[in-house]
């Protein structure tokens, strides 16, 4: 693909002219293919890449790395030369977007405003498929739900391999001023061999724990500008649903559906953006990832994965979770404005909803509720870099629908009084008025919670972390009053409160040899309930060792006081209404790459756990395995497994498993055909329940739900999808699968860029 600038050259430069803190700037034509056959490249003074930074940061890289960068006001470029003694022991195949993690990889993070607060990551494995995220250094957070819109282009050769690399101004915000700017960039190159090693163009100090810190400053930019302003992105989405009584199998029941809508990205400059959506689609193209339900209290969490809310959605991060856009299930229309201006950052975001689903949490439990009633919905957050130490927040979040409403308050502070010392504090306030037909969609505690008309409540976190060479301490406080709800978060505990201690160290061997690193962790923790009632009172411990054929194995314990059920769940008090249970175990995990295109971990829990069910402490037994191939760099196969086992006094008491399988043929790091099977299993021995627990329940429950999909991602918003999907499941009452229902559907998209 060719790329080409329109202003004049600023200057001719020759190889070796510019320091490493110049970015130099040309007008230059460049084809992004994986060669570096044009002339401006051998302009350029390569960056070294050669600090190792992990698993330790001491020493330098036997392999060579470098990069040459430069930028003609519209686009950043890259060549990154990996060299590599060893070609055929590269790791690579053509992946879905986001999920190179394990193969070679180059890439830069890159701060525009220089302040080391955000960073924006790009990388690239050798075969071209790419990976972008967005790390927040104030609040520890990294989101990979963010996809820009920027090319790559990938070559393994006989020395090792080339990556080429054309970043886009338009889809990073970074200041609005004439002159010279000053980014902050740090250039990495991710070697997974025996040991996973990553290689840096900055000597980063594991004594301080924010890594964007250290990126150094580059200074150029001069004419950067945003050339695309607007981008207009229709959408078509046609589909064909048919269910039917899986116990009655008669005819068919159909539905057929098309809309069409429309997604606008408007940069009013190059450090403030507005995103709007008209009738959007909102659908789920690709499955969740399955996760195991059974014998847990509180929601599970999924990941946004809709590109109206991933983008600039860090602008909304903050020290708690309340912004879970999930929460929102249908919306008609949203907006939203994102912008960095000097040391201000700041959010709003509305939009309206179909419907009202919001997650009631609880001090044992939670429960989620969806309203078959149209919502509105509003975020905003802004915060201020006071000055290299300090870092001020302040949010609010609201929710409205008929009688129900939700608000929060929130207001934060980060503060690094050294390289090694940061603490961070939030309070929070909200008030909740609940519609008196919600305990009706709701069950034990959280009923009983939503069942209060007029709600207020307030939280507090506290959190102190000492770093050090290769190790830290912290201390923790959270504070959650009784009514505290984050309807638009996702904020499972309320009425709690908890003090945390830990830390951990690593040592690192003087010289190469079998082991990498020797891991230690600890920590300890205890939690009450507003009244006083303990709730979980834990110590534990983990043992890790970092060693060849990039494995990785853990052994640790825990020693755990918690409260069980409510005897009464009409009563919200613990004290003379539960049980105290002594849980204890063990915990092994272990992670190993065999082979250069394969991947196995398995963890393993055992122990004496709490039966949420029969409210007994029973024989615990949990394991989680994961499994990925690369037969060649097209064909890719991956199977995820969770498994729950419980015996009380040898009697069998479940036996649940879910089993999701992926199977991809990758044309291209942009096309692709898939198969996703997800496989749950559940048997329950209901003859050996405590009295009166099995009613209504079956002793064996069995679903599948498949689907076939066939993606073209020229870039996140230039989408063609076809597919089919199907779920069937069998009980007691079923002695086969029944299918129950069935989908075929169909979405494209284009962005027009103007």
């Amino acid at each position: 693909m060719r790329f080409s600038s329109t202003l004049a050259l600023c200057a001719v430069i020759g190889f070796g002219a510019l320091a490493n803190d110049k970015i130099a700037y040309f007008d230059q034509q460049v084809d992004i293919d994986g060669h570096f056959d044009e002339v401006v490249w051998q302009q350029i003074q390569p960056i070294a890449i050669h600090h190792i930074t992990r698993p330790s940061d001491q020493g330098s890289a036997d392999v060579e790395t470098t990069v040459r960068v430069f930028e003609d006001g519209e686009y950043l470029y890259l060549a990154f030369d990996a060299r590599d003694p060893h070609p055929e022991q590269i790791r690579a195949a053509y992946r879905k977007r986001d999920n190179i993690w394990g193969d070679d990889i180059v890439g830069v993070k890159i701060d525009t405003y220089g302040n080391h607060q955000l960073a924006y990551q790009f990388f690239v494995n050798p075969l071209g498929s790419q990976l972008d995220s967005v790390e927040n250094a104030v609040t520890g957070n990294e989101s990979s739900a963010w996809d820009g819109h920027w090319q790559a282009v990938g070559k393994i050769t006989a020395q090792g391999y080339q990556v080429e690399i054309a970043i886009p101004y338009h889809i990073m915000n970074f200041p609005n001023s004439e002159g010279p700017k000053q980014w902050a960039m740090e250039f990495v190159r991710f070697w997974p061999r025996d040991v996973d090693r990553r290689i840096s163009s900055v000597d980063i100090s594991h004594a301080n724990e924010c890594w964007v810190c250290q990126m150094p400053l580059y200074t150029g930019f001069a004419n950067a500008r945003s050339s695309q302003k607007l981008i207009l992105a229709p959408a078509f989405v046609a589909g064909r649903d048919e269910s039917r009584d899986r116990y009655n199998q008669g005819d068919w029941q159909q539905e057929s559906q098309h809309e069409a809508s429309l997604d606008v990205k408007w940069a009013i400059s190059e450090d403030i953006t507005l995103n709007a959506t008209v009738n959007p689609d909102f659908s789920q193209v690709e499955a969740d990832a399955a996760q195991l339900s059974v014998n847990e209290s509180f929601s599970l969490f999924f990941e946004e994965k809709r590109p109206f809310f991933t983008e600039n959605a860090d602008y909304f991060s903050s020290p708690w979770d309340l912004v879970h856009t999930r929460n929102l299930a249908a919306p008609s229309v949203g907006a939203k404005v994102t912008g960095r201006v000097g040391e201000h950052t700041f959010g709003l975001f509305m939009a309206d909803d179909d419907s009202t689903s919001m997650i009631i949490p609880g001090n044992l439990g939670s429960a989620a509720a969806t309203l078959d009633i149209k919502s509105k919905n509003l975020a905003a957050r802004y915060s201020q870099r006071v000055n290299k130490q300090v870092t001020l927040g302040a949010m609010t979040t609201w929710r409205s629908a008929d009688d129900y409403q939700n608000t929060v308050a929130a207001t934060d502070a980060n503060i690094r009084f050294t390289e090694q010392d940061n603490l961070t504090i939030a309070f929070a306030r909200s008030q909740t008025d609940n519609p008196d037909y919600l305990p009706d969609y709701l069950w034990g505690e959280a009923a009983q919670r939503a069942s209060v008309a007029n709600q207020a409540g307030n939280a507090w976190h506290l959190n102190y972390e000492h770093s050090f060479q290769n190790g830290s301490v912290f201390v923790q406080h959270d504070d959650f009053g009784e009514q505290f709800r984050a309807d638009l978060g996702f904020m499972t505990k309320t009425d709690w409160t908890r003090s945390l201690v830990g830390g951990g160290y690593s040592f690192y061997p003087e010289q190469e040899t079998w082991w990498s690193a020797l891991n230690f962790y600890t920590d300890w923790d205890i939690t009450h309930n507003q009244a006083g009632a303990l709730l979980e009172k834990e110590w534990e411990a983990t043992v890790g060792l970092d060693s060849l054929w990039d494995s990785a194995f853990e052994l640790g314990f825990y020693v755990r006081d918690r409260a069980g059920l409510r005897f009464n769940d009409q009563m919200l008090s613990v004290i003379d209404n539960s049980e105290r249970f002594e849980e204890k175990g063990l915990i092994f995990f272990a992670e190993v790459s065999p082979l250069s295109n394969a991947y196995l971990s398995v963890f393993i829990e055992k122990g004496d756990g709490l039966d949420l069910y029969n409210n007994r402490l029973s024989d615990l037994l949990y394991v989680e395995s994961e499994v990925k191939v690369a037969f060649t760099h097209n064909l890719q196969f991956h199977v995820r497994n969770e498994y729950t086992r419980l015996d009380y006094q040898t009697n069998r008491v479940l036996d649940a498993s879910v089993t999701d399988v992926r199977l991809t043929y990758q044309f291209s790091s942009h096309s692709a055909l898939r198969l996703s099977m997800i496989f749950d299993d559940t048997e329950q021995g209901l003859a050996h329940f405590a009295a009166g627990r099995a009613e209504g329940l079956y002793w064996q429950e069995t679903g599948l739900a498949s689907q076939l999909l066939y993606s073209y991602e020229v870039n996140p918003q230039t989408v063609f999808y076809l597919g089919y999907s199907e779920s069937a499941s069998k009980n007691d009452v079923l002695d086969s699968l029944r299918a129950d229902r069935r989908t075929a559907f169909l979405k494209f998209s284009y962005a027009w860029f103007v």
